[in-house]
């Protein structure tokens, strides 16, 4: 499937939502913000469990969530190691022991682990912000465009560019 036409199909997806603009707003943020952590085999489990507690949509949260994908995993991960190890640990090297012991493994699991998790929240609050932001604009925006009746939402056909 190309981009265009990926990007297009979520968009009719998004805009054909009914509920409260907010709700949908702070689902999309919410997924936005869990899909950057570093926790990419819970992604889905956390997003089903807390979109429902915190009364937000469940499936802007789902679309928010593939901000991560195999193409930008590696990039984040790395910036939210090292915004974690720069707070954390500032001037403190993470190194490998000479010698491995259970203990020397725990000790680098629990300082990286540790720095990642914390640069993964620092580097996902932004992004979750302007995701909440740029949804419910583009949410209002749609409603009033279709009241309008500016706007004419086509299904995408199976043969379309």
């Amino acid at each position: 499937m190309k981009l265009r036409r990926l990007l297009r199909y979520y968009w009719l997806r998004l805009s054909r939502l009914r509920g409260d603009p907010r709700k949908l707003a702070w689902g999309m943020a919410l997924g936005v913000f869990v899909g950057l952590t570093p926790t990419v085999p819970f992604h889905m489990v956390m997003v089903l469990t807390l979109a429902p507690l915190l009364r937000v949509s469940v499936v802007t949260a789902y679309l928010g969530i593939w901000v991560m994908n195999p193409l930008t995993i590696v990039p984040l991960y790395i910036l939210a190691y090292e915004v974690g190890a720069y707070l954390l640990f500032p001037g403190g090297v993470l190194t490998l022991p000479e010698a491995w012991t259970w203990q020397s493994a725990l000790e680098v699991l629990w300082r990286g682990g540790l720095a990642l998790q914390v640069g993964g929240v620092i580097i996902a609050l932004p992004p979750a912000v302007a995701s909440y932001f740029l949804t419910l604009w583009a949410v209002r925006r749609q409603r009033q465009r279709r009241r309008s009746g500016t706007v004419c939402v086509q299904p995408l056909s199976p043969d379309a560019p």
